[in-house]
């Protein structure tokens, strides 16, 4: 082997040093986007975590880039008002307050109020209750200065039934003392339909 430079040897010596080393960026610099065909490059071209958030055209990417789920934007303002609905229908029309001696102190919808026994009340309304809920309380009451007051006690709803036109119409409130036992106290019921 010569131990001397030759011209060929300098210029392939700079040509390989180029290609190695600086030739790429060369190339990166004079090529551009016009320069790369449609479609040339595709997602298997490209090193993972080469494209970032600068590097993407704002506006350009949809939900479905990101799978269809998007963290929520911020909330929105308020809209207006809407326009009231309509009063609904009372939750129950047939109600009343009794005393212990089976009067109707108030109420609506109840026909007629009798004694069955003590603490046993038959209380009839103007209407079919047999499919109706029922709600009884032991209760006190006062009107028009008199009135009756309780301290404790329970009491306890039996509809009954309908064998009868007339049974549809009947429930019975049973009231009992702070003991359990069968007492005569004045009550409030009411039924919802």
């Amino acid at each position: 082997m010569r131990s001397r430079f030759t011209y060929a040897n300098v210029a392939s010596s700079l040509a390989l040093f180029l290609a190695v080393s600086g030739g790429t960026a060369i190339a990166a610099a004079t090529i551009g986007s016009s320069d790369i065909k449609s479609h040339a490059v595709t997602g298997s071209k490209i090193a993972s975590n080469a494209v970032t958030g600068s590097k993407v055209k704002n506006g350009s990417l949809t939900a479905s880039d990101f799978g269809g789920s998007l963290p929520s934007g911020p909330q929105g303002a308020t809209g207006a008002t809407g326009a009231a609905g309509p009063a609904g229908a009372a939750a129950t029309n047939l109600w009343g307050v009794v005393g212990s001696n089976a009067k109707l102190i108030q109420g609506n919808g109840i026909v007629a109020v009798g004694v069955l026994g003590p603490g046993a009340y038959l209380v009839q309304f103007n209407q079919n209750v047999n499919n109706c809920s029922a709600q009884a309380t032991v209760g006190g009451w006062n009107q028009g200065g008199s009135g009756e007051s309780v301290t404790g006690g329970q009491a306890s709803v039996q509809p009954s039934g309908n064998a009868t036109a007339t049974a549809a119409t009947q429930i019975t409130v049973f009231t009992r003392d702070t003991g359990g036992g069968s007492s005569s106290l004045p009550f409030h019921i009411a039924v919802i339909c």
